[in-house]
């Protein structure tokens, strides 16, 4: 019987799409799906009899997610690989030691068969052998914060091809022992400080798909973009006043910018420099506090050239 706390997920950056690597850096997880769907389609109709005909297997589909905590070196794989290298700054805070780096979103592909860099994933389920999966984009990722967790962070994957290969021994970074953690976490609305929120969720979505091709293979050819960038923001809120919700009637665009921290200079920044709500839904759902669930989405700022930054103080720069 295999036992979901003895798995591990090793990962690899690869240097062209889809040629595996050793994934060499370990990262502890609270769960994942990585799934092998197989398409199937009908040849036949008119058979002679009630009974199902056979059918034929099609296209091989491999997604799904990675669920962790915002360790504070461990997401900065997750940050590279949703945002892409393109637009990747790095500064230099203590010499050898300490770098912030910025992600805006790339501004191009990286190539015509993977729109961002490429991953390889060992996923160990504690059944003899692992599962080796290759030319992984990430698609989709979330950043989310409430009380009493850590910064929760959802990474979902297309991949191109699995194999199983030998288990390997993961390595988890151990400095810092913790991630960061819901009690650092500050926000300031429209340049001031904001207490109302209790709960906040970015989501940073690709909109990418596997695409299939007649190149005498089930795997997916490449993997495009189905349509632009998608920043949205979601969250609950406190209703003390109606500052906010006059904000949503009047549909005014505001700067959001939150940030954690651990010891030691470890810092996450997400700065979205035009939010606007999409929906407010006041209520009352009895003797209860009156609590608000919005949506919002963040625009393009020409300043910027982008819809959101995010920054890492880390001990790494070679993500």
């Amino acid at each position: 019987m295999g036992y979901g706390t003895l798995g591990h997920l090793n990962l690899g950056k690869e240097t062209t799409w889809a040629a595996s690597v050793n994934p060499d850096y370990s990262i502890e997880l609270m769960n994942e799906t990585l799934t092998l769907a197989r398409d199937r389609f009908e040849v036949k109709n008119i058979i002679g009899r009630l009974t199902e005909p056979d059918d034929v297997p099609g296209l091989r589909r491999i997604e799904g997610d990675m669920t962790t905590w915002g360790h504070p070196e461990t997401i900065g794989h997750f940050l590279n690989a949703a945002l892409g290298q393109g637009s990747k700054t790095i500064t230099v805070v203590l010499s050898g030691s300490l770098w912030t780096l910025a992600w805006m979103p790339s501004p191009s592909d990286a190539s015509s068969q993977n729109p961002l860099v490429s991953y390889t994933a060992e996923v160990f389920r504690d059944v003899t052998s692992s599962d080796r999966y290759q030319g992984g984009v990430l698609n989709r990722l979330v950043l989310a914060g409430q009380p009493n967790q850590d910064l929760r962070v959802t990474a979902g994957w297309i991949f191109k091809a699995t194999s199983s290969i030998a288990k390997a021994v993961p390595s988890f970074p151990t400095s810092p022992a913790f991630p960061f953690t819901w009690d650092t976490f500050s926000l300031s609305v429209g340049g001031a400080a904001m207490d109302l929120v209790e709960a906040l969720t970015v989501t940073y979505d690709n909109q990418l798909e596997g695409v299939p091709a007649l190149n005498n293979s089930d795997e997916i050819a490449r993997i495009r973009r189905r349509g632009p960038v998608l920043v949205r923001v979601a969250g609950t809120i406190e209703f003390l006043n109606r500052t906010e919700y006059t904000n949503f009637v009047n549909q005014t665009e505001q700067r959001f910018v939150y940030s954690l921290f651990r010891a030691n200079s470890f810092q996450i920044v997400v700065d979205l420099p035009r939010v606007v709500y999409t929906a407010f839904p006041l209520g009352q759902a009895g003797r209860e506090r009156n609590l608000v669930s919005f949506e919002g989405k963040a625009l393009h700022h020409t300043g910027s050239g982008s819809p959101i930054k995010v920054s890492l103080t880390t001990v790494r720069s070679n993500y």
